[in-house]
């Protein structure tokens, strides 16, 4: 939705789709805390 109504936001957010919510495993979320993310967002 960000990019239809061309919302700015800041570049050290990264947006990931999947065709899924269900598809987001719980170990793709520990593995980015681990990276060094401050949070992780899953919105379906």
């Amino acid at each position: 939705m960000a990019g239809t109504i061309r919302a700015q936001y800041p570049p050290s957010l990264r947006v990931i789709l999947v065709p899924c919510t269900g598809r987001v495993d719980s170990d793709l979320v520990m593995r980015t805390f681990g990276r060094g993310a401050d949070g992780v967002l899953v919105i379906g």
